[in-house]
C-alpha cells in the first residue's frame, strides 16, 4: 500500500514538472516570437525617424548648418537599415534567407549611427522656437516628434520583452531541462534615443 502511494506521488511529481516544462518552453518560445516581432517594429520606427529627420533636414526649418549635421546623421542611419541592431541571431531562427554576420557591417556600427542621430536631432531640432514657424513646418516638426516619440516606445517595449525572456530563461527549470534549445539568447538594443 505504502508502496503505491509511493509510485504515484512520484508519477504525480513527473507530470507536474513536465507539464511546467512545457507551458515554460511554450512561454520561451512565444516570448522569442514577441521578441521577433518588436525589434521588427523598431526597426520600422528607426526607419521612419531616418527618413522624417532627413526630410526636416533637407526643408527650411533649420539654418544651414544644423541642416548638414541632421542629413548627414540621418543618411548615415539610412545607409545602415539593413543591418540589425543586436547580433544575438535570435531572428535567424525564422528567417533562414537572412543575410550572414558577414555580409554586413558590425550591429554596433548600426546602434553608433543611431544613436549619432539622436543626437543630432537633439543639437538642431530641440532648439527650435516653435513660434516663429510655418504651420508646414510645424506639421514636419510634429511628425519628427512623433517618429522619435514611437522609437523610444518601441524599443523600450523590446527591451522589456528581452529582459522577460532573460529572466524566464535563467529560471531554474528552463536551465536544466534546457527549454531554450539552441535558440541563442536575446540582446537588448542599448542605443541613444532621448
Amino acid at each position: 500500500m505504502r508502496f503505491a502511494v509511493l509510485w504515484m506521488l512520484v508519477v504525480l511529481a513527473i507530470v507536474v514538472v513536465a507539464v511546467w516544462a512545457v507551458i515554460d518552453a511554450r512561454r520561451i518560445d512565444r516570448l522569442h516570437v514577441t521578441i521577433l516581432k518588436s525589434r521588427q517594429a523598431l526597426e520600422q520606427a528607426l526607419a521612419n525617424r531616418a527618413q522624417v529627420a532627413h526630410e526636416v533636414g533637407v526643408s527650411s526649418i533649420l539654418d544651414m548648418a544644423g541642416a548638414v549635421v541632421l542629413v548627414d546623421a540621418a543618411d548615415h542611419a539610412m545607409s545602415l537599415s539593413m543591418v540589425a541592431p543586436v547580433d544575438d541571431a535570435l531572428g535567424a531562427i525564422t528567417d533562414r534567407r537572412a543575410p550572414t554576420v558577414l555580409d554586413l557591417p558590425s550591429p554596433r556600427l548600426r546602434r553608433e549611427a543611431e544613436s549619432n542621430l539622436s543626437r543630432a536631432l537633439r543639437l538642431t531640432v530641440d532648439g527650435i522656437d516653435r513660434s516663429d514657424i510655418s504651420p508646414a513646418a510645424q506639421h514636419s516638426l510634429d511628425r519628427l516628434s512623433r517618429a522619435r516619440l514611437d522609437v523610444r516606445l518601441t524599443r523600450s517595449f523590446h527591451n522589456s520583452h528581452v529582459a522577460q525572456a532573460r529572466q524566464l530563461r535563467a529560471s531554474l527549470l528552463p536551465r536544466l531541462l534546457h527549454l531554450a534549445g539552441t535558440a541563442p539568447v536575446p540582446r537588448t538594443v542599448d542605443i541613444d534615443d532621448e
